[in-house]
């Protein structure tokens, strides 16, 4: 694995692939900044493939629709025909879920950005690019756009915006740089950020608010080693309702959703407690996905796990709250 340190330094990469065919991808249940990041890095390629391991998160497709990307081709498997492959807002090969194997067995050269913490990958034909001064993939596609004089038209510039955002938990995890980049987007964008939010925000119909409030006053609400949890079963979407716990107070949010065959959950943690506790849900889903006999991952505040072990799903509960218990002890 080769490592770069600079803005410049990776656009000059991106420059030799130019005119190649080439992969962009991301994790699973593709946010909105990883989305965000892909449209638009696509943009420099002459021949560009749109790749996700599974259906981006439907609070991601909203917002592509929304600002006019609503039909833009993703394709769910790895193309045949991809010669260099870019991973956008993921620093590992398992946070790919169905492309993982791919991935390990393909040689062309394949670029990671990202803004979480550094992964080891141990490939040869890995060259990483990782800061965590960015708070946001889309940060980083801002400013790389930038340098590969790939112009950011209003559409792009409203996504980007969405994806920074969104992955700074609205600001909560603002840098000085965040707000530069938000006044200088929203500039191209044409827009403030008043009717930006109420682009992106979604109201739900009342029914649904009334099964989320309802989801929350029936979860188990406990405070453990100095943490509020709030765990529980949503009748509809899971990280709907964890976002509102952790929204609400809640220091640390586990919701479960399923039906049929499968079981789904949902994790949250209030931003600053991971660097605090040393804590990367991503990673911790991602572990306890065996459990469920399935798979996991995200980012260190926001995470989602799926298997098709039912039974199972109280151990993963139990798992999971013991695991943040122990490192906010270990911490103290």
């Amino acid at each position: 694995m080769i490592t770069i340190n600079s803005i410049e330094e990776l656009a000059a990469l991106l420059w030799r692939y130019k005119r190649n065919m080439v992969m962009l991808t991301c994790h699973s249940r593709a946010d909105i900044d990883s989305m965000s990041s892909v449209i638009a890095l696509s943009r420099f390629f002459e021949y560009p493939i749109l790749a996700t391991p599974d259906q981006p998160s439907s609070t991601a497709l909203r917002v592509m629709k929304r600002f006019g990307y609503g039909s833009v081709a993703i394709e769910n498997k790895f193309p045949q025909d991809a010669e260099v492959v870019i991973l956008l807002d993921a620093n590992n090969f398992s946070e790919c879920s169905g492309f993982k194997q791919r991935l390990e067995e393909f040689k062309g050269q394949i670029i990671v950005i990202d803004h979480h913490a550094l992964s080891e990958i141990n490939a040869d034909n890995v060259t990483v690019f990782n800061d965590e001064g960015y708070n946001s993939t889309a940060s980083i596609m801002y400013e790389l756009l930038k340098r590969l004089n790939t112009k950011t038209d209003p559409r792009i510039a409203k996504l980007l915006l969405a994806g920074i955002i969104s992955d700074s938990a609205e600001l909560k995890n603002a840098t000085a740089q965040t707000f530069i980049q938000i006044g200088e987007l929203l500039r191209l964008a044409r827009t403030d950020y008043q009717d930006l939010l109420d682009s992106i925000r979604h109201i739900a119909d009342p029914e649904t608010r009334a099964d989320i409030i309802e989801d929350l006053m029936g979860g188990t609400v406990v405070v453990r080693s100095g943490l509020l949890f709030v765990f529980g079963v949503a009748h509809g979407k899971a990280n709907v309702v964890a976002d509102n716990a952790i929204r609400i107070g809640a220091d640390v949010a586990l919701f479960q959703s399923g039906g049929g065959k499968e079981v789904s959950f949902s994790a949250r943690l209030r931003p600053t407690l991971d660097r605090m506790y040393g804590i990367h849900l991503g990673r911790l889903l991602q572990e306890l996905a065996p459990i469920i006999s399935g798979s996991g991952g995200g980012h260190p505040c926001a995470a989602g796990a799926y298997g098709s072990n039912i039974e199972n799903a109280q151990e993963f509960v139990d798992q999971f709250n013991e695991s943040i218990i122990r490192k906010a002890k270990g911490r103290k």
